[in-house]
């Protein structure tokens, strides 16, 4: 998981502090009822859906951080499954909503699962706070890790009552997903069990209250309780999804090619602000990169104005290469924005390839209650690389912000699996030298069968943002750290580079850029190939007694304001934070920043898409698009092949077609885009001229006619 709870490591999980006796009640087995209908997983006791629930009353034993004596808040414990999947509810009474996450202090709860008599590495346990969740398992006595796969769904909210206020916390735990950090049952099993909430949760306890349901040792499994599944064989039918969702997705049925290329298999609520926002979990198909037909999920977020003003265009921003968890999504759907993310893929960005994303982003922007002339892109690591490609192939866009984005991805492969032998234990040590850059090294082992090794020759060009920059029109805002281990600043600029200390890295260690990676018209670097008059380089100093990241990546104090300037006149707008020289410890970051972004981005939107943004290049891209023509070539290995063949890099062909004409219809609404387009096509060689001759008669009314009249199948 990479948002905010993921930050509160351990402690958030409270594995650090449920060690202490707080009161217990006897060990209780619950028996599961069957379930026929799955509840929405929305923290929303909807009428009926919890009715055929097994209810167990409970009196949570509330002790505090200070020693005050216990009070008992009597809620309830709801449990029903399904011949695949098991849903859980908990009821506290609670008088207030903590959410906060800066400082921590959030209602928290946890829902642990124990294989054995102890708990052992591997064991199930699902966290969750107000608008995030995590799904984890236990790697050591009071250590847990994230997931590789996120499976399953949880939810907590909070709602007003006569007397105070409740939380409800839903969660849907599937009896085999297949992940060996979650549970692996049957329908008639029996799980040992225990949930713990937090009321107020902090890392020092100062204000918190928390009790066990079944006990109240989250680390020991003496005395947690059973939960009987019910022997049952239904497959459960789909929760109903809220009616304002499924007006805006209506579609259902297996996914098409452009029509209907979102298929709803997934709809609840979330909190916003205390707004009904929404989010869609939707199946598509789409031509992969090495040219098989794939399925995929995604999720559309739903900002609340949506339910509130039917018929209203919103801005989209797609969360590119990684998922973003609903907690991330929640400040942009406050914004009124709808967010596009892919979901649940098994494969790192670099991994897999840009073909998921672009897919996602062309559907999403077809959607019609996203404006497509408000389209915005961000990602970071691998996910700003992504962000890059995309920004290279997408238009219009208002805006893209890329933070630590790889630029050469050959080169950046090449040095993570060249430094791999030098990441592992000292002689006499059980701790890795550089932990970060050796857990990176599964996306070399996912890219080594894809695009094949080496990495450094000409061949990595064409899945490098580098090879593709001419094409990257619209305001961009990438972040870079010259401490970064895992995004070298080395592919940005030679001289951002900072000597390291030898004594503190292994013999053989080296991030050098050398001749032998490949270069793009002569340009191994995002600053040797960008023109002056293209890009402002800002660089931000890290302060005296900025606090620092801790070996988990977990920050240590207080983030650094940080407020990148930017320039309204030139494209790209480089932040380069100067955290001195690569540590062996450091992932991207040394230290804690906390980066605002805002201000660009609101100046961008109010900027709105300028007529410059369409230059003869990216035209001639996007007629490429249309023709089925790739732009930077390169080859891939489909699993089991004896030879390489050519990477698809496109979608199918008439979303492509759609996806273009869409963006060429957004642009020409104003008169001197429509101009500029008319101009620019008309000194495009007659090859590439995919829309015909001529667009009317040059005119901007006559331009946007001929964009209407030209049907997406046709030239």
């Amino acid at each position: 998981m990479r948002g905010r709870l993921a930050k509160v490591g351990a402690a958030a999980a409270m594995a650090l502090v449920l060690a202490m006796v707080i009161g217990r009640t006897s060990a209780q087995t619950i028996a599961s009822a069957p379930c026929s209908v799955a509840p929405r997983i929305d923290g929303v006791r909807s009428p009926g859906e919890w009715d055929k629930a097994a209810v167990m009353p409970v009196g949570l034993r509330m002790v505090d951080g200070k020693g005050r004596p216990a009070r008992v808040r009597n809620g309830e414990l709801l449990v029903m499954n399904s011949r695949a999947n098991l849903y859980v509810a908990l009821r506290v009474p609670d008088a207030s909503r903590d959410a906060s996450v800066s400082p921590i202090s959030a209602d928290l709860a946890v829902l642990s699962f124990c294989r054995g008599d102890e708990l052992a590495a591997g064991d199930d346990k699902r966290v969750v706070m107000p608008g995030q969740w995590a799904d984890k398992h236990l790697v050591a006595p009071g250590k847990d890790a994230d997931d590789t796969r996120k499976d399953g769904a949880a939810t907590m909210r909070w709602r007003s009552t006569g007397d105070g206020g409740e939380s409800f916390v839903e969660w849907h735990v599937p009896l085999k997903s297949g992940d060996d950090g979650d549970i692996s049952t049957a329908p008639g099993g029996r799980l040992r069990a225990n949930l713990m909430y937090a009321d107020k949760f902090s890392p020092t306890l100062a204000e918190t209250e928390y009790a066990g349901v079944f006990s109240a040792d989250m680390d020991h499994a003496k005395g947690w309780g059973t939960i009987a599944l019910a022997d049952t064989t239904v497959t459960e039918a789909p929760a109903p999804a809220p009616g304002w969702i499924a007006g805006l997705l209506p579609h259902t049925g297996a996914p098409d090619r452009l029509e209907h290329r979102l298929s709803r298999i997934d709809a609840t609520e979330i909190d916003v602000n205390r707004r009904s926002g929404g989010v869609a979990t939707v199946e598509l198909t789409f031509p992969g990169i090495v040219g098989a037909v794939e399925k995929a999920q995604a999720r559309i977020f739903l900002p609340p104005v949506l339910a509130e003003k039917p018929g209203v265009r919103v801005p989209l921003v797609h969360v590119a290469g990684y998922e973003i968890d609903d907690a991330g999504a929640a400040g942009l759907l406050a914004r009124g924005w709808a967010v596009s993310t892919i979901h649940a893929h098994p494969l790192n960005p670099l991994g897999r390839g840009v073909n998921l994303d672009r897919a996602v982003l062309h559907a999403a922007c077809r959607l019609p209650f996203v404006d497509p002339r408000r389209v915005s892109i961000q990602g970071g690591s691998a996910g700003g690389w992504m962000t890059l490609m995309l920004a290279a192939d997408a238009f219009p866009l208002i805006c893209s912000l890329p933070d630590v984005p790889v630029v050469h991805a050959g080169y950046n492969a090449d040095y993570i699996a060249g430094n791999q032998p030098y990441t592992g234990p000292a002689p006499g040590s059980d701790k890795p030298r550089m932990f970060f850059l050796q857990a990176v090294g599964s996306i070399i082992d996912q890219m080594k069968p894809l695009y094949g090794m080496p990495f450094d020759g000409k061949e990595a060009l064409g899945y490098s943002p580098l090879a593709h920059l001419d094409t990257i029109t619209a305001p961009i805002l990438p972040v870079f750290t010259t401490a970064d281990m895992l995004v070298p600043i080395d592919q940005v600029g030679a001289e951002y580079v900072q000597p390291v200390d030898a004594g503190q890295f292994p013999a053989g260690y080296s991030s050098a850029m050398t001749e032998r990676i490949a270069a793009h018209r002569g340009a191994r670097t995002l600053l040797a190939a960008l023109p002056e008059g293209a890009r402002q380089v800002e660089v931000m100093k890290a302060v005296p007694g900025q606090a620092r990241l801790g070996p988990d990546g977990a920050a240590l104090g207080a983030g650094q304001p940080c407020k990148p300037s930017f320039s309204k006149q030139k494209t790209w707008s480089i932040v380069i934070l100067d955290e001195g020289p690569k540590e062996p410890g450091v992932g991207h970051f040394k230290y804690a920043w906390s980066i605002d972004h805002e201000p660009f981005r609101a100046w961008a939107m109010g900027r709105g898409v300028q007529p410059e943004q369409l230059t003869a290049p990216k035209l001639e891209r996007l007629m490429k698009r249309i023709l089925g023509e790739t732009w930077r070539p390169f080859l891939v290995r489909a699993a089991g092949a004896q030879k390489p063949a050519s990477a698809n890099q496109l979608d199918y062909p008439e979303a492509e077609r759609a996806d273009v004409l869409l963006g060429l219809a957004a642009y020409a609404e104003e008169d001197a885009c429509a101009s500029r387009l008319a101009a620019l096509y008309a000194k495009l060689p007659a090859r590439l001229k995919a829309l015909g001759p001529r667009l009317g008669d040059g005119a901007p009314g006559s331009v946007r006619m001929a964009l209407q009249a030209r049907p997406a199948g046709t030239r």
